[in-house]
């Protein structure tokens, strides 16, 4: 059976195959030839054998009632009675003919039929008309009687013999056929079971020939996966498995010889990086040339080394640096270029290597004995064509290829350093050298201006001199006799005026040679300048580089933010469905595994944040926004969040205040909070034993801060200080690299990506403080302190909000609603609980019962194991209702419950109290709704979540409606009735301001007009003063506003909503979600009927939803999930084909639109479907990965109503989704 085992897989199946259609073919023959004979058989039947019997039977009927008209006819003597049956009668025997036609062998038996029917008829009409016209004699009356009686029994017999005869017949035609069909199956059942067992036995023979093979791929495939290399991989035949296996053979090899080469590579990018290390910063060329040196010698295994830099002013090659070379009297240590190897390496700026050298060549010495280096390596330093040194390496052993190539690439990156280095210190040199040229011409100036006042003081006593001449001649003149005896002192007197004059053209000479230095000076003071200005051009286009460098990091960044959020966001949603596990179909260990899926993506989605965070920074697009901050507060925050993280650690967790901080300081609380938990979580996961402590308070005296901008009396410190691993001295610069830790080896205990510190201390910087940090070494623990200005009460107001990314309401929605702006999206202050119960419970174990219980009745729950905790969390979230212990840490639970019924905002929130002393007295007259004794029983468990439940159906909600409108009040009165909702309505700002110091309001809708204030004026009001509670704001206004209005409101308002024909709907929809309230969690007396506004929970039933998007993976996730809420889907690729479906259906209720995608993107796609003025009503959601600045301004100028970023949060999803179908 070689031939086989040879042949190919696809010729094997093809056997089977042909075998199976072969015995197929043989059977359906068979099985044609007898259905062609069931065929003719039925065709027989059809044709001859019913119709006979149909003609019989009618013949026998008709028979009857011919024998019948001839006996009346005989007996009545009546002629019409003879004329019917002889009508009949003729009729009988045309059937008799259509027999014969129809079966011709029947011919003869119809032909007896026929005669002796005629006997009877002849008979029987010569009988009646005898009768009929008297001519019988009455004596042979009864004879003839009798003998027409006697043929018609003959023919009776007949009759019956006939059709006796054709029911056999017709039943051996039936026999016939069912025994062909019997047959039939017999053959077919035989020829199957041996059709079926040769079929068998071929397919389990070539299942054999192709498994086997495939089964030995498989495992040699998963060991080489395994890493098991030396796998032996047995030879095939022929076949497709036997090239399989040749082919996983060599794939073997190539992995082999990639793993080699690609553990080379890093190799080498590691020592390409460590070398670039050692020659950053500012050092002098014998600084980086030993920098150099000490690391490339030993790496590339040699013993000497030496670099020789270039001087292009004397065209010279310096030994600047060396390593191990022992300097020899006959040997130099400069060179010009083509001057021995080194010169005439530069000179031909190629690599030179020498192997074998004599013994003498280069001499190695250490303490213990010397040698000699046989192969040297001497290798040009060249940047942008120009020479800048020469690197000479020498080792005992022979370069190979790899390390040549090595030096290569060390070479292009020593290049760039020598490069920086020698312009660092050419311009250097050159602004020292502008600094003396300034000081000489100075100098020269000061003595220039010395010769001037001297050449001047000369003129004045030249003149003094001309004038005294003058009065000698006219003393000359005025006594001659005086003259000759004068004449001497006259001619000494014109000698010593030619020698002032002579001293005064040397001066002059003097004077113009200066002028031309001065020129020179200036001229050569031009040329610097010159220099200077390309050394600034050359500045300008490396700073040009850099934002060039910037802007492509950044949108690779982008780019890549969509390529990872895309399969990202599939995996976060297809996987939180799959842990949620609604259907019920998966077993424990599937939910688990599908929930640590989940929380893997979530990490990588937290590591890609991490790093568009860097991003965002170093581009200077982090927005800061100031808070008013107490130290207090801070502290009692991160001991609550802290402390039960440091004792599942069995760790110390102390929060300790300095003595003089300030009532408040005014900075980011969120970047705050970012940096103080990274801090914290590293101090906790570097400690293992010991204690972790949070320290604020103002610098020490005599404290050194990091940066000169702070002042010790207004900067406030943050210390983490932990009893940890501690931090070597070498490392303590390095952790605040991006990707840096202490321990960054392969096999180092603690996991991170070391972008933690990074973002800390650029975060610190943007909030105008700076992080150091002190640790003695390692296993001494360490301290982050991080130093931030105090701020003012000024800085608040003066943080602009980032509103340039708004959209202005526009016609893109009916009932346009704004976004919150940055700093109220991360507020916790009105987050919407449509069903929730607080648990306060130091029990934590009977906690998470309690919890598990909340959520079979449909209660979100959420577990604090404080009084303090509790408090807090009830003011801001306001839950639906309390359960709450007595016995707690802190304050108990008769203190929690009088705050609580003391405040304002939960004094209406029903409380249940859960205790192991029985105190049901005490409890029901502070206000609670019932008492529990523990250890409770799981009946009265339940007992008392249903009177909870209860409870909440029956909770009343307070919405405060300001609007001067009193047509608008009873609108909005209508449109919440029978909602649960108490509604107090205010027609003035004045009113309003009354109503809310009176009473704590769960919602407020403002009207921008009213009649004493406007409503800007009424929420400046509120937000200035401490007297008002923080209320939920929805302004529904007619007033078309400006940019500038609506940026203004987004610092006051959580909704915006314009009056339009259809904005009720809109205006419920965002009013309930700021009351709590949902039509589902209402009682069914208070539910609205059928011709209300539609369910939250039915609204998407049966829309019409167009999703697009280029990513099948996302299709399908957000289908599947989109699927089970009611939405009729329609699909479309990219922008083209969304405006193909759109033409074709403008029925849809909604589009969901990525953004980048081939062909036509999202915001070009948008543009283009708001040109159309039948869609400027069509609510579209943009849906994108690109996590960057400006992303949701884009999306909305583009013409989206809503944006959504990925990894789609389904819940988020659903809400916007919510939000928008209203129809």
């Amino acid at each position: 059976m070689n031939w086989f085992q040879n042949l190919s897989v696809r010729l094997k199946i093809l056997s089977v195959a042909g075998l199976g259609i072969v015995l197929f073919v043989v059977y359906a023959a068979y099985s044609f030839y007898i259905a062609e004979t069931n065929i003719d058989h039925l065709k027989r039947i059809e044709s001859q054998d019913f119709p006979v019997l149909e003609l019989v039977n009618a013949n026998n009927v008709d028979f009857i009632a011919i024998s019948e008209s001839f006996i009346a006819a005989i007996t009545q003597a009546d002629p019409d009675l003879l004329q019917e049956a002889q009508s009949r009668a003729a009729e009988f025997e045309q059937r008799l003919a259509d027999i014969r036609r129809t079966d011709p062998s029947l011919s003869g038996s119809v032909e007896d039929l026929r005669r002796s029917f005629s006997a009877y008829i002849g008979e029987a009409t010569t009988l009646a008309r005898s009768l009929i016209n008297s001519d019988a004699a009455a004596d042979d009356l009864y004879q003839r009687i009798s003998h027409v009686r006697g043929l018609q029994d003959a023919y009776e017999t007949h009759q019956k013999a006939f059709e006796k005869q054709r029911y056999e017949a017709f039943r051996d035609t039936l026999n016939a056929s069912r025994s062909d069909n019997l047959s039939t199956q017999k053959i077919g059942l035989f020829l199957g079971l041996v059709a079926f067992t040769l079929l068998a036995l071929i397919a389990l023979r070539v299942t054999r020939a192709i498994t086997l093979p495939l089964e030995g791929a498989v495992n040699a495939a998963d060991n080489i996966a395994n890493g098991k290399w030396d796998t032996k991989i047995e030879k095939g035949g022929r076949d497709e498995t036997g090239h399989l296996l040749h082919a996983i053979r060599k794939m073997r090899d190539s992995l082999i010889k990639r793993h080699t080469e690609d553990r080379r590579q890093e190799t080498i990018k590691n020592h390409l990086a460590e070398l670039n290390n050692r020659m950053r910063g500012e050092m002098s060329f014998e600084q980086l040339g030993n920098n150099m040196l000490s690391f490339l010698v030993p790496v590339l295994e040699a013993q000497v080394g030496a670099f020789y830099s270039f001087d292009p002013a004397t065209e010279q090659l310096t030994l600047s640096s060396s390593y191990a070379m022992q300097r020899r009297k006959h040997l130099a240590n400069t060179f010009r270029l083509g001057e021995s190897l080194v010169g005439q390496c530069a000179l031909e700026r190629k690599s030179i290597l020498l192997e074998q050298v004599p013994e003498d060549y280069i001499s190695i010495a250490s303490g213990t004995g010397t040698g000699q280096a046989r192969n040297v390596m001497v290798m040009p330093v060249v940047h942008d064509d120009e020479i800048k040194g020469v690197l000479e390496i020498g080792a005992f052993r022979e370069f190979s290829d790899e390390d040549l190539t090595f030096l290569e690439q060390c070479v292009s990156v020593i290049a760039v350093s020598v490069h920086s280095v020698q312009s660092r210190m050419r311009l250097a040199q050159m602004l020292e050298q502008t600094q003396e040229q300034a000081e000489a011409l100075e100098r020269q100036k000061e003595e220039m201006a010395q010769v001037n006042e001297d050449l001047e003081e000369q003129a004045m006593e030249l003149s003094a001199s001309e004038s005294r001449l003058q009065q000698q001649q006219e003393e000359l003149k005025a006594i001659n006799e005086e003259l000759e005896s004068q004449t001497q002192a006259l001619r000494a007197s014109e000698e010593s005026l030619q020698a002032q004059q002579e001293e005064l053209r040397v001066t002059n000479e003097e004077l113009e040679a200066q002028a031309r230095l001065l020129t020179e000076q200036k001229t050569e003071m031009a040329q610097k300048n010159d220099e200077l200005e390309l050394l600034r051009h050359e500045l300008e286009d490396k700073i040009r580089e850099l934002e060039m460098s910037s802007k492509y990091k950044s949108e690779f960044l982008s780019t890549m933010s969509h390529e990872l959020r895309t399969p990202l966001n599939s995996i976060l949603i297809l996987s939180n469905a799959l842990g949620q596990n609604k259907k019920g179909n998966l077993d424990d260990k599937q939910v688990e595994h599908a929930q640590v899926i989940h929380s893997a993506g979530s990490d990588l989605l937290s590591l890609i944040n991490d790093i568009l965070d860097i991003s965002k920074i170093e581009e200077g697009k982090m927005d800061v926004i100031i808070d008013d901050l107490s130290a207090q507060e801070i502290g009692e925050h991160f001991r609550r969040n802290f402390a039960h993280v440091a004792e599942s650690r069995n760790l110390d967790f102390h929060v300790n205040l300095g003595d003089n901080l300030p009532d408040y300081f005014y900075t980011d609380r969120q970047r705050l909070e970012q940096i103080i938990k990274n801090l914290l979580s590293n101090a906790l996961k570097f400690t293992e034993q010991g204690s972790v402590t949070l320290t604020i308070a103002r610098p020490e005296e005599g404290e050194t801060l990091p940066s000169r901008h702070l002042l010790p009396e207004k900067t406030i410190k943050f210390a983490v200080t932990d009893t940890g691993a501690g931090i070597p001295a070498e490392k303590q610069k390095l952790i605040f690299e991006a990707f840096q830790q202490a321990d960054g080896t392969t096999s180092r205990k603690y996991g991170g990506t070391g972008l933690g510190l990074t973002i800390s201390r650029e975060l610190a910087r943007l909030l105008g403080g700076e992080i150091s940090l002190y640790s003695d070494g390692e296993g001494t623990g360490s301290t982050f302190m991080l130093y931030l200005p105090e701020g003012s009460a000024e800085s608040m107001d003066a943080t602009p909000g980032d509103v340039s990314g708004e959209a202005d309401i526009g016609s893109n929605a009916e009932a346009h609603t704004a976004a919150l702006t940055p700093n109220e999206s991360g507020r916790d202050d009105f987050v919407v609980r449509e069903k929730t119960v607080l648990i306060v419970e130091d029990d934590i174990e009977f906690a998470n019962v309690l919890l598990e219980l909340a959520a079979d009745y449909g209660l979100e729950g959420h577990i604090c194991s404080d009084g303090e905790a509790g408090l807090e969390y009830a003011s801001h979230y306001r839950p639906s209702a309390i359960i709450l212990d007595i016995g707690l840490p802190g304050i108990d639970g008769w203190e929690v419950m009088e705050k609580l019924k003391a405040d304002p905002r939960t004094k209406d929130i029903p409380v249940h109290f859960l205790s192991g002393r029985d105190e049901r007295k005490k409890a029901l007259e502070l206000g609670a709704i019932d008492f529990l004794t523990k250890p409770a029983k799981q009946d009265d468990i339940l007992s008392a979540f249903a009177k909870i439940e209860g409870a909440i159906e029956t909770n009343v909600r307070r919405l405060l409606v300001v609007e001067d409108s009193e047509i608008q009040h009873e609108s909005i009165r209508e449109l919440f009735d029978q909602k649960g909702v108490e509604i107090t309505a205010a027609t003035s700002g004045e009113e309003a301001l009354k109503a809310l110091r009176e009473t704590v309001f769960d919602c407020m809708i403002l009207d921008l007009t009213l009649p004493d204030m406007s409503g800007f004026e009424l929420l400046e009001t509120l937000h200035a003063s401490e007297s008002y509670d923080s209320v939920p704001v929805v302004i529904y206004t007619g007033k078309d506003m400006t940019r500038e209005e609506e940026a203004k409101l987004r610092k006051y308002a959580d909704r915006i909503i314009l009056k339009t024909e259809r904005s009720h709907e809109r205006l419920l929809n965002e009013a309930s979600l700021f009351l709590h309230w949902l039509e589902s969690t209402l009682p069914a007396n208070r539910r609205p009927g059928n011709d209300a506004i539609e369910h939250r929970d039915d609204i998407f039933e049966g829309k019409q939803l167009l999703l697009v998007d280029d990513d099948m993976r996302n299709i399908y996730a957000l289908s599947a999930q989109l699927e089970e809420l009611g939405f009729d889907i329609t699909i479309a690729n990219n922008g083209r084909e969304a405006l193909d479906v759109l033409e074709a259906n403008p029925q849809m209720d909604i589009v969901l639109m990525d953004i980048m995608m081939p062909e036509m993107d999202g915001y070009e796609a948008m543009s283009l479907i708001r040109e159309q003025s039948r869609f400027q009503k069509l609510p579209i959601l943009a849906l994108t990965a690109k996590a960057m600045k400006d992303d949701r301004a884009k999306c909305i100028q583009a013409g989206a109503n809503d944006y959504c970023s990925k990894p789609i949060d389904m819940a988020k999803l659903t809400s916007l989704l919510r939000v928008w179908l209203h129809k």
